[in-house]
């Protein structure tokens, strides 16, 4: 269906029915963006051990004309590498033509594009980021009494959530220095959360009266937490969208980990978002208009992103899976 087919149509000027997500770029609020001119290269890493090491401390003591005691730290390279993806909508002449004001075909199909580039960045988050066998510790909630490191918070009678991640936090800290500052959880695990005693008994002595993001950053002392609401469908173009394809990207899932508001060679971070800029140009994501005489004057609208999401330091953090039933 075009605009052209609805040229004898009459349509309300200011309403329409558009499932545009606003995801503003969720993943960005976990880790910092690197900025890069090249599609490849390194980021230094520093052995955690030259930093950590202590030894014994009567070792320090000199007297006389003793030399102090030395030591050195070693660097190692992190391989990046930034993909290019691009996604673009051709609109029709006729189209272009067509659409009344306030509807707009070219702008229409710029935010097409761009939304489908978002989804791109957050599902290559989540497969970098959201899954087991690639931080530290992977945590198991079971029910009560079955095992797994912590109860399911979905058992209101036994689960203690804030006990739980501020062990889990204090135990990333214990290994590298740095307590997880950031944590994102998925939608059905915040739904939970904010039904939970532990949780709700905990906000009334504070003027956090409801369960809201805000509030449980703050409980858990995060500077940054993040609820993974986008979604996303695996159903074909005319295939009905169903409970079967569509859905939240992941689920039952919540990352704790450590990252500096910025990046800087001074803090570690967890992960970045590796950004490829072209000279002073430095959006997210770069659009293109081109003119496609070939295909009767159609106008090509174009997104190009050279944005790559890499795990740095899987020491500074921990993922919770099953945490509900």
């Amino acid at each position: 269906m075009h605009w052209y087919d609805q040229i004898n149509t009459e349509f309300i000027r200011g309403v329409a029915v558009k499932y545009e997500q606003e995801l503003d770029f969720e993943p960005f609020s976990l880790f910092p963006v690197i900025k890069t001119k090249k599609s490849s290269g390194n980021i230094a890493k520093y052995d955690k051990g030259d930093w950590l090491r202590l030894g014994n401390v009567n070792d320090y003591k000199r007297t006389g004309a003793a030399e102090s005691m030395g030591g050195d730290y070693d660097v190692t390279p992190q391989p990046y590498s930034v993909e290019d993806v691009s996604f673009h909508k051709d609109i029709t002449a006729r189209d272009n033509e067509e659409s009344d004001s306030p509807f707009d075909a070219v702008a229409d199909g710029t935010r097409f594009v761009i939304n489908r580039l978002k989804l791109i960045v957050i599902a290559n988050f989540v497969s970098q980021f959201i899954a087991t066998g690639l931080w530290g510790s992977d945590l198991q909630g079971k029910a009560s009494g079955a095992g797994g490191d912590f109860t399911q918070w979905s058992d209101y009678t036994n689960s203690t959530p804030i006990d739980d991640i501020l062990k889990f936090q204090d135990a990333v800290r214990a290994v590298t220095g740095f307590k997880p500052n950031r944590m994102l959880m998925t939608p059905d695990v915040y739904r939970v959360l904010r039904s939970n005693p532990d949780i709700k008994d905990s906000l009334k002595v504070t003027d956090d009266k409801v369960v809201t993001a805000g509030a449980l950053k703050k409980l858990f002392d995060m500077d940054s937490l993040v609820v993974l609401g986008a979604v996303k469908s695996t159903a074909k173009k005319g295939e009905t969208l169903t409970s079967s394809n569509t859905g939240y990207f992941a689920t039952k899932k919540v990352l704790l980990t450590y990252a500096p508001n910025k990046a800087s060679k001074h803090e570690p971070s967890g992960g970045y978002h590796i950004l490829k800029t072209a000279g002073k140009k430095a959006d997210e994501v770069e659009i293109r208009r081109i003119p496609m005489p070939q295909n009767n004057n159609a106008l090509r609208v174009e997104g190009i992103m050279n944005l790559t999401p890499k795990l740095i330091a899987s020491d500074l953090g921990c993922i919770l899976y099953d945490a509900i039933v």
